[in-house]
């Protein structure tokens, strides 16, 4: 391996080295930004690399999501299963005590709103009827799906799924297809990986997280299957009202300004 010695007697030498020193900051600086625009242009989501990249040149490290203790009932657990099932009787918990609120509080009636819907729009409704997929339907349906979405228990990723799309498209679209034949939702597309999210606050407190499902690829090509039907439905006769805008793709509130 060759060095270059700085030769202070030698001024030839002296402004080869400095030459040559403001070329490679260049060239440095130039492989950066090209390298930074096509993890930019490649992303899914632009902002959040944006960010990353900004974060990774001011220094700042990337918080980890390991948790090495948790405090509960007064115990301070360090083992990785008694935390695990810690989280699990945590999360449980927490689920209860809401669906018994939803049961308690009177404007969760479900009558009632049925009701309403009825007054609202003083019309019925004809029945949903699911119309059988194709396979030029859930091809799209697969490629819509984030490459960085987490997978879940069966390891099967979505970049995986969007590759083999060609391939496994036709087995795929028959599972969708029996699935709403027979109106059963597969049981083994109902498992999900919990994982505990940090918000803030103390890390060994449980109540500081909250629970990420993680559910696999395959359950997430049936459910965007069925939302694809269900809006259609709703859609086709005009079930929502002019005014709802929230969560309904391409509808923007008019805007009248007052004299």
């Amino acid at each position: 391996m060759f060095r270059l010695v700085r030769d202070s007697n030698n001024p030839a030498l002296k402004r080869y080295y400095k030459t040559y020193s403001r070329i490679l900051a260049k060239v440095i600086k130039e492989a950066k930004r090209l390298s930074y625009n096509s993890r930019i242009l490649k992303s899914n989501n632009k902002v959040k690399t944006t960010w990353n990249i900004i974060n990774d040149l001011l220094g700042k490290q990337r918080s980890t999501n390991s948790i090495l203790k948790l405090s509960t009932e007064g115990s301070l657990l360090t083992n990785p299963n008694d935390i695990a099932e810690a989280f699990n009787m945590y999360f449980s918990s927490i689920i209860s005590i809401r669906n018994k609120n939803n049961l308690d509080n009177p404007r969760n009636n479900t009558t009632s709103t049925y009701s309403y819907l009825d007054l609202g729009n003083g019309n019925r409704y004809s029945p949903m009827v699911f119309k059988s997929f194709s396979t030029q339907e859930i091809i799209p349906i697969i490629k819509s799906l984030k490459a960085k979405d987490p997978f879940g228990y069966d390891e099967v990723s979505s970049k995986l799924l969007k590759i083999s799309a060609g391939y496994i498209s036709s087995p795929l679209t028959y599972i969708c297809n029996k699935a709403i034949s027979i109106g059963i939702f597969p049981d083994r597309l109902k498992y999900s990986i919990i994982k505990p999210m940090y918000k803030k606050g103390d890390r060994s407190d449980p109540a500081k997280y909250r629970p990420i499902s993680m559910l696999t690829s395959f359950s997430k090509v049936l459910e965007k299957a069925l939302y694809k039907r269900l809006t259609e439905h709703i859609h086709n006769n005009n079930i929502l009202n002019e005014h709802q805008f929230g969560f309904r793709k391409g509808s923007r509130p008019k805007i009248t300004f007052l004299n």
